[in-house]
């Protein structure tokens, strides 16, 4: 008897305990934060870390509940900023990646699937070595490719490599993980031809459409605006009036907000993360459409349209 009484309190205290382990849980709809559950596309549960970690358990679950992703992170607020392995499913349950992550950014060895479940390709990413012509935004070595049948084009960072998708085509040969030789390509149907020496982009020349020639030494350039963005956000703090309810109401925080920077510099598509109500996001509106012009997101000469993430201070 007081053996079954033992092992009855020794069962009760294991359940309590993992019940009153504390956890966040946040729902998505269209990836921006939803107070409707029953609507959401995603839930997202951050759990406290377990003993003797400060890594944050993170587990997100599609509408019927089956993985989106399993990982830890370090940070969960405003973004997640993941440590270690991260495994990331399609709706149908298919693993489609397993990544390795150091303070939010890609490190070491990643594994991406076709929704199939084949593999697709292995990479490595050094978020240290920065190469200037890279599109990676962490560097990266192409360890192995293969196409959906499970046929290896690239193996051991050797071989001949081609993409086709809707926006951007590409081909050309890899050589100990790098993009070696001549590569041609579509970018929105904007024809390129680049050189490379050990994954380094030597010359590129684009033809557009409409009959320019472009030439050009970075493959990807990120949006920026004129002067840099210490520049915009000088603009924000001289532009942006806070709304005398937010004032009466105390508001204070940050808007975390995303927006497009079209080929032409313009700001459009803003979507936030967080609201703090009162007239806030509707300024941050105004004065983002106020914007001056930034010069726009170039991939292969061309410009293209890119989501860019800031965030403004409210205080008074």
């Amino acid at each position: 008897m007081y053996k079954k009484v033992l092992t009855l309190c020794l069962l009760l205290f294991s359940i309590n305990s993992f019940a009153q382990k504390r956890q966040n849980i946040y729902y998505f709809k269209n990836g921006m934060l939803t107070s409707n559950k029953e609507t959401a596309d995603y839930r997202r549960v951050v759990q406290e870390p377990d003993s003797g970690s400060s890594l944050f358990p993170v587990f997100e679950f599609y509408s019927d509940n089956t993985d989106k992703t399993i990982g830890l992170v370090s940070k969960y607020e405003p973004n997640l900023v993941f440590e270690g392995l991260v495994k990331r499913f399609n709706k149908k349950g298919i693993l489609t990646e397993e990544l390795n992550y150091k303070n939010g950014k890609l490190s070491g060895k990643a594994i991406y699937y076709y929704d199939n479940g084949k593999v697709k390709r292995e990479l490595d990413y050094n978020e240290n070595v920065k190469v200037t012509g890279v599109s990676d935004h962490v560097f990266s070595r192409l360890i192995n490719e293969y196409d959906s049948l499970g046929n290896q084009n690239i193996k051991d960072g050797n071989g001949s490599y081609i993409c086709s998708g809707k926006e951007l085509t590409e081909q050309g040969n890899y050589k100990n993980g790098y993009k070696d030789g001549v590569w041609k390509g579509l970018v929105n149907g904007n024809a390129f031809e680049e050189n490379y020496q050990d994954g380094r982009l030597i010359a590129g020349t684009a033809h557009t459409k409409e009959g320019k020639t472009i030439e050009y030494t970075v493959a990807e350039e990120y949006p920026n605006y004129p002067g840099g963005i210490g520049d915009f956000y000088k603009y924000l703090g001289r532009n942006y009036r806070f709304p005398s309810e937010a004032q009466k109401n105390g508001v204070r925080g940050r808007l975390y907000i995303s927006f497009v920077v079209e080929k032409d510099g313009k700001l459009t598509d803003y979507s936030f993360k967080n609201d703090l109500g009162y007239g806030t996001r509707e300024e941050a509106i105004r004065v983002l459409d106020r914007s001056p012009k930034w010069n726009p997101g170039k991939q292969h000469g061309i410009p293209v349209r890119v989501k860019y993430n800031i965030n403004i201070n409210l205080a008074y």
